[in-house]
């Protein structure tokens, strides 16, 4: 049922030479997340930590067309929030109207200031809610899996500081080499043109 959704989306966006886009938010602590990895025998890996959260609140969206990765920091998830990154994504695009395929998380649901925006400006972004619990309709997801890989399991960054300048890093190479994220999109066979 998404992917027929997510199919009738694409049409449409088609038809007014809009843009797909996967949106969604992430959680990265400062101390690292340990994951299986390889060792030489009788020599278990060891990761440094604090004991400590330290969470990086980050908002991302992935476009259906090229894989462009877009992302901010926020101080922490709620509607405001939501709206400063919407209004980012709309100022990048310049004009092009955009379709945000987005889950229901609570921060997704905009505040007063950020509900009179969307109705305001519906000609430039739409959003378009997945049903509940289909995180794999949601092309950003292999993003974060692939954050992960390359920037938090089995790292140890020594302050928040650090972190976020590994996320950055990792955030930027997405953005020079679509190539690293496009997979994530590609599965859902929407990169290549309208469907039939």
């Amino acid at each position: 049922m998404a992917r027929r959704e997510t199919a009738g989306t694409q049409k449409k966006a088609h038809e007014c030479n809009g843009l797909i886009l996967f949106g969604d938010e992430a959680s990265f602590w400062q101390d690292g997340t340990l994951y299986q990895t390889w060792a030489k025998r009788g020599h278990q890996p060891m990761v440094d930590t604090y004991g400590q959260r330290n969470t990086a609140h980050v908002f991302g969206a992935i476009d259906a067309e090229k894989a462009e990765f877009h992302y901010l920091f926020a101080p922490k998830f709620n509607g405001h929030t939501y709206h400063q990154f919407l209004l980012q994504l709309v100022e990048h695009y310049c004009g092009r109207k955009l379709f945000m395929i987005i889950d229901n998380g609570p921060c997704h649901h905009l505040d007063d200031e950020g509900k009179a925006w969307l109705l305001a400006n519906v000609h430039l972004i739409e959003l378009w809610r997945l049903p509940p619990y289909s995180p794999q309709f949601n092309g950003i997801e292999g993003c974060w899996r692939t954050t992960r890989r390359m920037t938090t399991h089995n790292r140890f960054h020594p302050t928040a500081a650090a972190r976020d300048a590994a996320l950055i890093a990792t955030f930027e190479k997405f953005r020079s080499q679509p190539a690293l994220v496009m997979g994530a999109v590609r599965r859902l066979g929407l990169i290549g043109g309208p469907p039939e």
